[in-house]
């Protein structure tokens, strides 16, 4: 219930077209916990938040809340810029983080757990989910949304949804998967923007020049490099996601600025190599999803135009140690407003916004189906 209210309020700012600061009184939020103004000077989605900007925001957040939230660095760039994710999850799951990377670890071979131990490990255990924002620097509103959703996680007083999620979920959470593009993305837009936004889709800020953000440094497409492993960033992540083995992996993206969201289930046919179980747990969190979209009146579609065939996609290559991999795409502004063909102005506070419903849903979701999803 008290996440239909954030919903509400996010379809009255939605209908505002302007970036408000919060979709509940402030008096719901824990003040201790910083706001992005606070930090950065702006409102969420108020601006396109470069890579040292998402990394300062969420070293923040760890410092306000330590007992709940945990930073790792976990490699860095070509560029010598940080990669990091988050951990946030109850104050009991945070203090045993290692009890829990190594429970998973016995959980996930059968080779050292019989059954009965891993009955034993399938109580104990919370379900781990890992939301990955940003492999495409110029698909710009999911990392954005990473801070939002891990601010309304830290900070939400008296939710009952957010009680939910941390009490049954452990939420992992990597804001910006390639910041060299992101940068390079950010760069170009400061360049290219006006003294206001200007949506018309030929306007300069939302066209970049060659290479653009969407590739690292070498120009590599990184949502291509899972199983090849070929880039410093990809050779760190897969590490750093063998770690924990979430049960649950989404990759956000964006695509072009007419289009409206897509998430699972994915299109037919199917991956071979999905097993039954993983295919149906999709229309779990196809379902959440779509719940709140409904309630907002945003538009969507499933089971079109997205497969994971190919296992270097961020959404296919966990499949294959039995997660549940999906990826959630939306139109993109490219900038700070778009106007779609058909005449419909979105903000980038819009999209920033979207990307943190699907975030929250999908781990409800997780804690809605914990059970089934660890066994």
């Amino acid at each position: 219930m008290r996440f239909l209210l954030l919903v509400a309020g996010f379809a009255t700012a939605l209908c505002a077209q302007a970036p408000a600061p919060y979709w509940l009184t402030p008096s719901e939020y824990d003040t201790p916990v910083p706001t992005e103004k606070a930090v950065l000077g702006h409102e969420p989605g108020e601006r396109i938040s470069s890579p040292a900007e998402i990394v300062k925001y969420m070293r923040a957040l760890a410092a306000a809340a330590p007992r709940r939230m945990k930073l790792f660095e976990y490699g860095e760039t070509w560029e010598h810029r940080p990669l990091v994710y988050v951990v946030i999850g109850s104050e009991a799951n945070i203090s045993r983080l290692p009890d829990i990377q190594s429970a998973m670890a016995r959980l996930a071979d059968p080779r050292q757990t019989d059954t009965a131990a891993a009955a034993s490990l399938v109580s104990q255990l919370p379900a781990l989910v890992w939301l990955a924002y940003g492999v495409h620097g110029n698909e710009i509103s999911s990392p954005d949304a990473a801070l939002l959703t891990a601010y309304h996680l830290l900070a939400a007083k008296r939710d009952s949804t957010v009680d939910q999620i941390l009490a049954q979920d452990l939420v992992l959470i990597d804001p910006l998967e390639n910041p060299d593009g992101r940068n390079r993305f950010v760069q170009n837009f400061e360049v290219a923007e006006g003294a206001r936004p200007d949506p018309d889709q030929l306007a300069a800020e939302h066209n970049e020049p060659w290479p653009g953000g969407r590739t690292n440094h070498y120009y590599f497409d990184m949502n291509r490099d899972w199983f090849a492993m070929t880039q410093p960033e990809t050779r760190a992540r897969v590490a750093a996601v063998r770690q924990w083995l979430p049960l649950v992996f989404v990759d956000l993206h964006e695509m072009g600025s007419d289009a409206t969201y897509y998430f699972a289930p994915e299109a037919n046919p199917y991956n071979p190599y999905i097993t039954p179980g993983q295919k149906a747990s999709l229309e779990w969190f196809g379902r959440s999803n779509a719940h709140y979209f409904d309630t907002l009146g945003l538009s969507y579609f499933t089971k079109e135009g997205y497969d994971e065939f190919y296992p270097g996609y961020g959404a296919s290559w966990p499949l294959y140690f039995g997660s549940i991999g999906m990826t959630y795409e939306q139109g993109s502004t490219r900038g700070l407003a778009v106007r779609k063909s058909d005449g419909t102005l979105v903000t980038y506070g819009d999209t920033v916004r979207r990307h943190c419903v699907t975030s929250i849903a999908t781990l409800e979701a997780a804690a809605n189906h914990h059970d089934q999803l660890i066994q």
